[in-house]
């Protein structure tokens, strides 16, 4: 029982990892690239909005209320966060 338990907490973690990752990545670059056309601070503005609105349509997706962000909402708009904070620093 405890292996796969262990197996799939594992598979959940690599999921995780991989998915915030991503989303790190995503608004690390996505500031870079806008900042290369206007002030990084328009730029991460433009980039946090843009990762609100994709939370709020995934959320509308799966018939959610639109305004209800949970945990893995918020663990998703803290790493795009994290990527633009990084962005700023390094413009």
């Amino acid at each position: 029982m405890c292996m796969y338990l262990c197996d799939v907490m594992q598979a959940k973690l690599k999921k995780e990892l991989i998915d915030q990752t991503a989303h790190f990545v995503a608004g690390l670059i996505a500031t870079l690239l806008i900042a290369m056309l206007i002030n990084v601070i328009y730029a991460a503005v433009i980039v946090m909005v843009f990762a609100t609105l994709r939370e709020i349509k995934k959320r509308l997706d799966r018939k959610d209320v639109w305004h209800g962000c949970a945990w893995g909402c918020r663990m998703d708009l803290i790493f795009w966060a994290i990527g633009i904070g990084v962005a700023i620093y390094i413009s």
